[in-house]
């Protein structure tokens, strides 16, 4: 860890300092991923951000690594990493379209999601913040002070109609900074409740009584069509999952291409085409340097997020 002073870099000094390419350095500072002051007339970094943001990285990589290690892998996902003989198209077909057993076919009505009409403020640990979506199992906030990927602290909203307070524990599991035009810079995070989610049922069901919610419809539509694989020659969605399990499997290799991932978005087109969201676009611009460039990237971004929503490829 740094210690406590006011050291500050130029982009060509931090440029030097990280062995990072000018490019780099722009492509963080512009995506607001590195906030910039001005000293002595001159724009520059704080030393303590470049570390805030590298060790928030690694957090991220841990805490992805820490649970997709942790999900089962079914019986016919391992014969298929057992029987590369069999043709591609036979393998692409068992995995995207093999009725699941129902009592682990995912219900996509537990997955709407629903956005306040009026604010709703809440405290994680000693954290204020303020409610932008709620689901049955979660909530996204936007706060101004930081919290870190894996935490578990005590949680509490308060709502107005009717007036009360409702208590649970929450993980956070995952985080980005954020800025709009000359704004201070805040933090937007999702946390997955993890005791006492009744209480956050009850709380939807007075919100929704309220008529104090409505339905973020554009985002079901979005997990509704995520249910389905992207349209693309199946050989191509096989090397894409057997990329994700890959980097699940072997955190050196994935790391790897992270750093490449993080070279690769210095290009504006790469940057244009890729996610917005930090952890998503490091994922899927990896994926697509380990594939070697030759699967478009919207499409590997696109089949990425069909696997995290439909568990294709749980790894």
């Amino acid at each position: 860890m740094l210690p406590d002073n006011d050291v500050t870099l130029r982009r060509e000094e931090l440029g030097d300092a990280l062995q990072l390419n000018p490019k780099v350095i722009h492509a963080l500072i512009s995506s607001g991923a590195l906030p910039t002051m001005r000293r002595d007339g001159a724009e520059v970094v704080a030393a303590k951000e470049v570390e805030r943001l590298l060790r928030d990285s690694l957090m991220r990589l841990y805490y992805t690594q820490a649970t997709r290690a942790a999900v089962p892998v079914r019986q016919e996902e391992v014969e298929f990493e057992l029987e590369p003989e069999k043709p591609v198209e036979e393998e692409i077909v068992r995995i995207a379209r093999e009725p699941e057993p129902e009592a682990e076919r995912p219900d996509l009505r537990l997955g709407a999601r629903y956005i306040p009409r009026k604010q709703i403020g809440g405290l994680f640990r000693e954290v204020k913040f303020a409610v932008l979506q709620l689901s049955n199992e979660g909530l996204r906030i936007r706060h101004s002070e930081r919290i870190r990927p894996g935490e578990d602290a005590r949680l509490s909203i308060a709502i107005l109609t009717p007036s009360k307070s409702f208590v649970m524990r929450a993980q956070v599991v995952w985080t980005s900074i954020a800025q709009r035009g000359d704004e201070p810079s805040f933090y937007i995070s999702g946390l997955r409740v993890t005791a006492n989610v009744d209480r956050l049922a009850a709380a939807l069901d007075a919100l929704r009584a309220a008529r104090e919610l409505h339905l973020d419809e554009s985002g079901q539509r979005r997990r509704v069509a995520a249910a389905q694989p992207p349209s693309l020659p199946d050989e191509e969605v096989v090397a894409i999952i057997r990329a994700v399990r890959r980097f699940a499997s072997d955190p050196a290799e994935a790391t790897r291409w992270y750093t490449r991932a993080r070279f690769a978005v210095a290009d504006d087109d790469v940057r244009r085409a890729a996610p917005r969201s930090a952890r998503e676009r490091e994922e899927v611009v990896g994926v697509w340097e380990y594939l070697q460039r030759r699967i478009d990237l919207k499409a590997v971004a696109g089949v990425v997020q069909w696997i995290r929503n439909s568990q294709a490829a749980a790894v």
